[in-house]
């Protein structure tokens, strides 16, 4: 067993072998413009891209021309929700206190330029119900943005009924579903209008992932430029990442039949903490609506930073990884009713295709080692 070992799979997964084989001509024989229209390496750069965006579209059962090519969720996002607004009277906007930063941020940037923005709060749960989200509604509201699953506690939103809502109220329902892709069945018949995604989520490379845009709806580009991607996003079509990205939505049905084992992984991890540390931890990803793949636990009593460092044989996170570089509990956590040294003393173990069973033995038996000794 080499150390340390990976549990941050919620944070950034590898670049698949078979996904990176298929990216590197891509750097050197087929290095070609896919502006370059009038020769053969433009044409074959081209060529890629349209492969890559139909297999992208087979997947969510939409028109290739829904798909605009981002360098990633973050980007995707802003494009999204400020590309959709441009040009409209100022109104009401709708998201939530446990949405990740790359929408948070856009949302307080919005409220600074005259916009008013209710944030809905999470139940106990973990979950944004439908019933807050219709009471939440104004004649002036424009824009609803809630994820799919949620980046630290892996619950799974009710995307179908917020679509349904915005539906029969005429809003613009956009989705964060980097979380949820590869992670859980998506119903392509009620996709959001606006979908982002990243694809270091789903082993494709990061810099790279993609806005789909409903065809009843329009975004006004963010830059401006050779008029790439139907004008939305201007700016040369980085091709390997795109081919990279096309052939990982290839494995998706692969990511996805490991659910069930996945899920029993976690539930023996969750067992065997509660069993061993009691009414110590807290367990924060125990929504039956939850992906498989991902547990948060908080413990009482310990400070945060003797946690990580007593971690060096394991790679884990206690939340997102936008947070990493910051002492500030996580905003997810404290909406939940978190104080903030429990929330900063949380523990978030995500798993993997890769993730072996012995690889979850050495966890249990490492936390319960670490962890031990630390607790009071």
């Amino acid at each position: 067993m080499n150390l340390p070992i990976y549990f941050d799979y919620a944070s950034t997964t590898p670049v698949r072998s078979e996904v990176l084989n298929k990216m590197l001509p891509y750097f050197s024989t087929h290095y070609g413009n896919a502006g370059s229209n009038l020769h053969h390496f433009g044409w074959l750069a081209q060529e890629a891209i349209d492969l890559s965006r139909n297999q992208i579209a087979s997947f969510f059962n939409v028109k290739p021309s829904a798909i605009i090519f981002t360098s990633g969720a973050t980007e995707s996002n802003n494009l999204a929700i400020k590309g959709f607004l441009r040009d409209k009277p100022k109104g009401h906007l709708i998201t939530s206190t446990i949405e990740h930063k790359a929408v948070l941020e856009i949302f307080r940037q919005l409220q600074k330029e005259g916009y008013s923005v209710t944030y809905l709060n999470p139940d106990a749960q973990g979950q944004i119900t439908k019933e807050s989200l219709s009471n939440a509604i104004r004649e002036n509201t424009l824009l609803v943005s809630l994820m799919m699953v949620n980046n630290e506690l892996g619950t799974i939103s009710d995307y179908v009924a917020f679509k349904q809502i915005c539906d029969l109220q005429s809003i613009c329902y956009h989705s964060d579903a980097t979380q949820a892709i590869g992670k859980i069945n998506i119903d392509c018949t009620n996709l959001p209008h606006l979908l982002s995604f990243s694809g270091h989520k789903i082993y494709a490379p990061k810099g790279i992932g993609g806005l789909i845009i409903h065809p009843s709806f329009s975004i006004s580009p963010l830059v401006y430029g050779g008029g790439q991607e139907r004008g939305i996003r201007s700016g040369t079509l980085p091709v390997p990442l795109i081919v990279g990205l096309g052939y990982a939505f290839d494995f998706i049905p692969q990511m996805l039949s490991c659910n069930e084992t996945l899920f029993n992984f976690k539930e023996k991890i969750k067992n065997e903490l509660l069993i061993y540390f009691k009414n110590k931890i807290l367990i924060n990803s125990h929504n039956a609506s939850t992906i498989s793949s991902l547990i948060s636990f908080s413990i009482y009593g310990v400070y945060w930073e003797k946690i990580f460092n007593s971690m060096t044989a394991i790679a884990i996170s206690n939340g997102s990884a936008c947070n990493v570089k910051s002492t500030n509990p996580s905003h997810v956590l404290t909406a939940l009713g978190h104080h903030r040294d429990l929330a900063l003393s949380t523990l978030r173990i995500s798993l993997s295709y890769m993730t072996t069973e012995e690889d979850v033995n050495f966890l249990i038996q490492y936390l319960k080692e670490k962890l031990a000794k630390i607790i009071s």
